[in-house]
């Protein structure tokens, strides 16, 4: 959770760069744009957060799925912050920077996004399935989803998410 914090932190002062806010992002830069956004979203905290030490949980089990859980907390909040973004004209984020370096359109990048999140929901789901961590799983997907849809800036009841 440290180095999440550390990440979370150099990800933050990185973004803010005035260089790095104002480079041209090249077509080979492929990396790019995860490495930003995974520096940026804590996902790695929250992913170790979901099995405390206290529950007891075969780390053995879990720990196959933290990168699947860090991926797919990522991606969930791109593709939910999405709308707000785009409509206040916002492109520097993962999926505006994703469809410039694969030279995608934005709705069919973001089509892909959504099918990586769905993706590693379903490889977490399938690992812990029949284990004492698919409830903890199983609470956060739902608690994630329901910070998104219930706060206001997300503007997803523009959508008629209300």
């Amino acid at each position: 959770m440290t180095l999440g914090a550390m990440d979370f932190i150099n990800g933050c002062i990185l973004e803010q760069t005035p260089s790095i806010r104002c480079m041209k992002l090249s077509d080979e830069a492929q990396s790019w744009p995860y490495f930003l956004r995974n520096k940026t979203g804590s996902a790695a905290a929250y992913a170790f957060m979901l099995f405390p030490k206290d529950l007891k949980l075969d780390l053995s089990v879990y720990i196959q799925v933290i990168e699947d859980i860090v991926l797919f907390t990522n991606l969930v909040n791109d593709v939910l912050s999405f709308h707000k973004e785009y409509l206040a004209g916002e492109t520097n984020n993962y999926v505006s920077n994703r469809a410039h370096v694969t030279r995608r359109h934005i709705l069919d990048t973001l089509q892909d996004v959504v099918d990586d999140s769905l993706a590693a929901h379903a490889r977490v789901t399938k690992v812990l399935h029949s284990t004492d961590a698919a409830i903890h799983w199983k609470r956060f997907v739902n608690g994630h989803m329901a910070f998104h849809f219930t706060l206001k800036r997300y503007r997803l009841d523009d959508l008629g998410f209300s």
